[in-house]
């Protein structure tokens, strides 16, 4: 059985983590359910933002509100990269057909690119997926789980993501530039 993760002396508060190690090999985490009717319920939130910034290859997450809230963060992040880098090649897209058509996908490609930059880019969060298809169950031991729903985190390397989603906004944002000081001009 795995022992109780300990707190280092520099931290400030005086909860105690009651997070599990899974198998050292895997790097898996379990942020178990808070029995303690005493405990606060940020405790968990808290055990959670240890695990992201440790940079654990997975975390699960029993507590069900919880989970459904980081279930709901991780979309909307994905929501804004992905409305980002399609709006950004629609604009780049229809630039050649119609030129005045691409000013309103850039301009929603560079808002969700900038909304993206300056609210998920630097959350540790973003670096986390949601395993929905259960393709991940075998890094974590089952028997440790308490709860029959646990929400499972893979962190994913998003360096090549972030360069395309970087690079089409940047593009959609030149050609917009470019498309606004045009139609001015007439």
């Amino acid at each position: 059985m795995a022992t109780p993760r300990t707190k280092k002396p520099s931290d400030n508060d005086m909860v105690p983590v009651e997070s599990y190690l899974c198998e050292e090999q895997t790097d898996c985490v379990i942020i178990h359910e808070t029995v303690d009717s005493q405990a606060p319920p940020e405790r968990c939130e808290r055990e959670l933002d240890k695990a992201m910034l440790s940079k654990h290859s997975t975390i699960v997450i029993e507590p069900h509100q919880l989970g459904e809230e980081c279930i709901r963060y991780i979309r909307v992040g994905n929501a804004l990269h992905k409305t980002a880098v399609l709006s950004g090649l629609t604009a780049l897209g229809v630039s050649a057909v119609r030129a005045g058509w691409c000013v309103p996908f850039g301009g929603v490609s560079l808002a969700c690119a900038a909304a993206y930059h300056f609210s998920w880019q630097h959350d540790p969060a973003c670096k986390y997926q949601v395993d929905t298809a259960g393709h991940y169950l075998h890094r974590i031991p089952l028997e440790q789980l308490t709860s029959p729903e646990p929400v499972i985190l893979v962190r994913r390397d998003d360096t090549v993501r972030k360069k395309l989603h970087n690079t089409v906004a940047c593009a959609a944002a030149v050609l917009l530039v470019y498309q606004l000081t045009s139609l001015l001009k007439r």
